[in-house]
């Protein structure tokens, strides 16, 4: 996806999200690919932002409130159509920010 050499768990963090979305939503994880809707394209359904943030939050071993996700779609994109702006690089670039900000409360 983004070519982002941030590592979960032992693997690349755009391996990690494309799982995370194959699970949540039934799907082969090759049909994950970048700049796919997961709405338009891949079929999601706002229940399954849900569940999306519960995995990542799995995935990262920390919490991710859902509403932290849901502040970070009405920053960046409010006025937008959401069925086609959010793709996998928009959870992967979620992720990297809600990182940032775990390793900068760290103590």
């Amino acid at each position: 996806m983004s070519g982002n050499s941030t590592v979960v768990g032992g693997r690349p963090l755009d391996e990690v999200i494309r799982r995370i979305i194959a699970d949540v939503l039934v799907i082969a994880p090759d049909a994950v690919q970048p700049g796919k809707a997961l709405v338009q394209d891949l079929g999601a359904e706002s229940i399954d932002f849900l569940d999306l943030v519960f995995q990542l939050e799995d995935a990262l071993g920390f919490g991710v409130p859902y509403q932290r996700w849901q502040r970070y779609v009405a920053a960046n994109y409010t006025g937008k159509d959401l069925a086609v702006v959010l793709t996998p690089e928009v959870i992967e670039a979620f992720a990297v920010e809600v990182m940032a900000e775990q390793a900068l409360a760290a103590p």
